[in-house]
């Protein structure tokens, strides 16, 4: 990570003759153990690390961004259960399409903190045409369509979740991933998501996967 924070800079300071205020914002549940300082002979450069578990939700919860308001499922709550109602009652008066987009990515993230079933059954209770159960990644025993159907929910949650976690950097490896055939890789590669410390593992798992 430090060696892409660094490149990013020296591109950012390239273009813009400016340097930017660099934050990582960690998102996994393993404990944070990202190098964020280079020191050298002629050189010293830090970016800013931070633990989402260390923020507030409350923090996010006042924004009126649905991309901020999502990743209040990741932050510090003491009440869990009205976190979650929170969330998505802020989520409610989103557009229709919107919403239901914004409520998927809530259902990713809520994977990484083992919330998903108590997410899924706030989700269940909305006036919503969403059908939950497209993105639930548990189902076993499935038809070839339904088969298709999980495949197609599995990439389009580890989309979501490559965005979510890398930005760009992570999306530029959908290509590799679609190529992968096996839905269990496609479970294994989603589970790796959550513990991957930089998108160059990324790369190494896709790469002796395809």
């Amino acid at each position: 990570m430090i060696g892409r924070m660094l490149l990013y800079l020296g591109l950012i300071f390239n273009q813009n003759r400016k340097i930017p205020i660099q934050i990582v914002l960690y998102v996994g549940n393993e404990p944070m153990n990202m190098e964020n300082i280079l020191e050298g002979e002629r050189v010293k450069y830090a970016y800013k690390l931070m633990d989402i578990r260390e923020i507030d939700c409350r923090q996010l919860l006042e924004s009126d961004s649905p991309e901020d308001i999502v990743l209040a499922i990741l932050c510090k709550t003491e009440n869990v259960d009205a976190t979650i109602r929170k969330i998505l009652d802020k989520l409610s008066v989103l557009p229709l399409k919107e919403r239901e987009g914004y409520i998927r990515k809530l259902l990713y993230l809520s994977d990484l903190r083992k919330l998903y079933p108590k997410v899924k059954m706030e989700v269940s209770k909305m006036p919503i045409t969403i059908d939950v159960k497209n993105s639930d990644i548990y189902q076993e025993g499935l038809s070839d369509g339904e088969q298709r159907g999980k495949r197609e929910g599995l990439l389009e949650g580890i989309e979501g979740m490559l965005e979510l976690k890398y930005a760009s950097a992570g999306l530029e490896l959908m290509n590799m991933v679609r190529a992968i055939g096996s839905i269990d890789k496609l479970e294994e590669f989603k589970n790796l998501i959550k513990k991957a410390g930089s998108v160059d593992e990324l790369m190494g798992f896709l790469g002796n996967s395809i």
